[in-house]
């Protein structure tokens, strides 16, 4: 698969079979997230690979948003915890995402779901996987074996969010196309071709 297709391919899974993720597998996850680049090639980050069913379960009792619990963390076969020594860059949590964004681009290419978890209370997850102080926790990423394949979700059209050398300039479709093919004159134009006939 090329890389674009890779890309569009991948999906958050959030249902995963119970069979384990293999040594060599895990491998090439972390392998791909250590080659992800970084400011002044620092590298602050850490990888923190769990798969005790325990912990794994004490994990999801810390992944929520506000009330809403990702209940899906505990279930998942391994998580892997994104960290950084704040210490040795400030730039570190963006490096970790450059990291963690190979990470799913690794798993998808050979068969493994993922889910990006942002959302989780960093206290606690630092007091159950005894993380010192000077690190932070970025995201939790849960890896297994995918039981669903999610459908894409809509992606907003490339002319609403790219600019051209100014905010202001955005390569939009013409008005014509906007407003007369799909707008209130639409009506009217075909209305015209008709009587035209």
């Amino acid at each position: 698969m090329d890389l674009i297709s890779l890309i569009k391919a991948r999906r958050s899974v959030r249902l995963y079979s119970e069979e384990p993720i293999k040594d060599e597998e895990l491998e090439i996850l972390l392998e791909a997230a250590r080659w992800a680049p970084t400011g002044a090639n620092l590298q602050p980050w850490h990888f923190i690979v769990v798969r005790d069913e325990n912990t794994r379960k004490e994990i999801s009792k810390y992944a929520k948003f506000f009330f809403f619990k990702s209940s899906h963390v505990g279930n998942a076969p391994c998580i892997i915890v994104l960290c950084y020594e704040k210490e040795k860059s400030r730039f570190g949590i963006y490096d970790v995402t450059l990291a963690g964004g190979n990470i799913l681009l690794a798993a998808e290419s050979i068969g493994l779901g993922t889910c990006w978890i942002g959302a989780f209370d960093e206290k606690k997850i630092k007091e159950l996987l005894q993380i010192p102080e000077n690190v932070s926790v970025v995201a939790l990423i849960t890896v297994g074996r995918p039981k669903e394949k999610p459908t894409a979700p809509p992606r907003i059209e490339l002319e609403k969010i790219v600019h051209y050398e100014t905010w202001s300039n955005v390569k939009r479709k013409s008005f014509s196309d906007n407003f007369l093919k799909s707008g209130p004159l639409s009506i009217f134009r075909k209305l015209i071709k008709y009587v035209s006939i």
